[in-house]
């Protein structure tokens, strides 16, 4: 049996290259390396790898790069409120070209006049402050359970803050700056360029920006007989609010998916509303919702999920290799 096409959307943050990415996806998945699958690579809009001169990446990209890091990062101290978390990680993302850190409490308003920025500043600051607030209960929750099972002290990891700060990051880029067209672009682009894909796999962001062009009507003759999202955002009334240009709820399923697969680890911080059966419509109930146990350290892991079972298999028997 052939092999149908295969395009992979990775998620936020920095990325490895394409190539290496595509054959450890396809080596964990199948075993081998897939001649029929490819990657809609757009980490770079955003994440340029260090050193890298030219390419298509956009203004601002490369010296907002270590701004950003450093916001992220100061921001995993959860002494720092997610309300502070929020403002930090939103300016830090919106200031292109901003030229020194900006310090985790201290960040006040998001600077600029756009609309794009004000929308940022309140209902984008309140999506970042949930992620926030979600990634703290889940630290809280895993560090009583490791407590337990080692009688010992135990203090909240901060993998779960790091997490949702790099996906905030970028999810704010998408959603209120000036990058949602530079991504969806590397995504149009990966779904035609080669053979219609039959099979679409996408993580975290990848899930957002797949999702909005698949709705665009240049896309409405692709079949695509199976979408897979893991570590998928799409329930999140605060990203629902702004998919499709703002078009409004409810989101309807993509023209082009005719079955969708959406898997969901309950420690997973970006994963914030696992459920997207009742979210997305017409038609009804297309989605199928799964809950599974992502066994890497970050529960939000690409690779973590694809190892579990039912995932693997799912995409495997779509693809028939």
């Amino acid at each position: 049996m052939t092999a149908q096409t295969l395009v992979y959307v990775h998620g936020a943050g920095a990325q490895k290259p394409a190539a290496e990415l595509k054959q450890d996806l396809d080596r964990l998945l199948f075993g081998h390396d897939l001649a029929s699958s490819r990657v809609a690579y757009y980490a770079d809009v955003r994440w340029p790898p260090a050193g890298a001169i030219g390419g298509r990446r956009l203004p601002g990209a490369a010296s907002t790069k270590a701004v950003r890091e450093r916001t992220v990062r100061a921001v995993e101290d959860p002494q720092v409120s997610p309300k502070a978390a929020a403002r930090a990680i939103v300016t830090a993302a919106l200031a292109s070209g901003a030229p020194g850190p900006i310090a985790a409490r201290g960040a006040g308003a998001v600077a600029g006049g756009s609309g794009g920025a004000a929308a940022a500043g309140g209902a984008g600051a309140e999506l970042v402050a949930q992620l926030y607030r979600r990634a703290d209960n889940i630290a809280k929750r895993s560090s009583a359970e490791s407590r337990g099972l080692t009688a010992g002290l135990s203090f909240p990891d901060p993998i779960f803050r790091r997490v949702v700060g790099f996906f905030a990051s970028d999810v704010i880029d998408y959603l209120y700056g000036q990058f949602r067209e530079p991504m969806r672009a590397r995504v149009r682009q990966a779904l035609l360029n080669g053979p219609p894909p039959k099979v679409i796999v996408a993580h975290s962001l990848g899930t957002i920006i797949v999702y909005d062009v698949l709705n665009e009507p240049g896309f409405a003759g692709l079949d695509v007989q199976l979408l897979v999202t893991a570590g998928c955002p799409l329930g999140i009334g605060n990203v629902q609010s702004r998919l499709r240009d703002g078009a409004g709820r409810p989101n309807p399923v993509p023209t082009p998916v005719k079955a969708w697969s959406n898997f969901a680890d309950r420690w997973d911080p970006v994963a914030l509303d696992p459920t997207l059966r009742n979210e997305f419509l017409p038609p009804k109930d297309l989605p199928r919702d799964e809950t599974v146990n992502n066994p890497a350290k970050d529960n939000h892991d690409l690779t973590g999920y694809l190892s579990v079972g039912i995932v693997r298999s799912t995409i495997v028997a779509a693809v028939g290799s």
